[in-house]
């Protein structure tokens, strides 16, 4: 860990920074869409969806292939300043299972220095990456328990923990002093807790949309939401 408490006082006066407390935890929720958990020396991130851009291009998408460097040079940045001893990235790293044979050698590169650097690196597997490519570090996990909370990509109706997952992408719209905004955002219960995509090119799931009402309806939920890098309760 390499936050100090004059670093962490000015990031929340900032609104770069928010605290909140979920599952007996104190988390830290960054704007740049990761979560920190001081207690454990964690940093979790999740669908980071790397080579996303270039799996569209194949299919005649006019994207630009440089979401994996722009993914990785941003978590890059993240874990510079908190130096995690953990790094949990929860599901959907990899937008499929040829995504390693696209990727520029610098990008893969790039990856593994940033695994190796971190001395525990935890590959949650998702719904587009069920098993780690050959040659990329860390250790690969269906999930990850800490006390009564567990960490995976998909959520569990029949799990009695608290759960921490990924996957729905989920995003927010607000209007605020008549002008309109939206963004990427945390969002959770007593019980669940949704990490917001991370990837360069990952879209988002309204979370006033049917299938996270069903998950999470409006009156249990509290919302974090990211907008120009600073977040915000709404």
């Amino acid at each position: 860990m390499a936050i100090s408490d004059a670093w962490l006082t000015e990031k929340v006066s900032q609104r770069h920074i928010t605290i909140t407390k979920y599952a007996d935890y104190l988390w830290l929720l960054d704007a740049r869409g990761v979560a920190y958990l001081p207690a454990c020396d964690w940093l979790i991130v999740s669908d980071l969806h790397l080579e996303k851009g270039s799996y569209l291009r194949s299919y005649a998408n006019p994207l630009p292939s440089l979401d994996s460097t722009a993914t990785l040079t941003r978590l890059e940045s993240i874990i510079d300043d908190y130096k995690p001893f953990r790094v949990i990235s929860l599901g959907d790293s990899f937008h499929d299972k040829h995504s390693m044979s696209r990727m520029t050698t610098e990008d893969r590169q790039h990856l593994c220095r940033l695994v190796d650097n971190v001395n525990e690196w935890m590959w949650v597997e998702g719904n587009h990456d069920p098993d780690l490519p050959d040659g990329i570090p860390g250790t690969p996990c269906f999930e990850i328990v800490l006390d009564n909370m567990v960490f995976r990509h998909e959520v569990e109706t029949s799990e009695t923990r608290a759960q921490v997952i990924g996957h729905y992408h989920p995003k927010k719209r607000t209007t605020i002093t008549r002008r309109r905004y939206s963004g990427k955002c945390f969002t959770n219960n007593e019980n669940l807790f949704v990490m917001p995509a991370f990837g360069q090119f990952t879209g988002g799931l309204d979370i006033d949309e049917k299938v996270m009402l069903t998950l999470m309806p409006k009156r249990s939920r509290q919302v974090f939401m990211l907008y120009d890098n600073i977040i915000f309760k709404v």
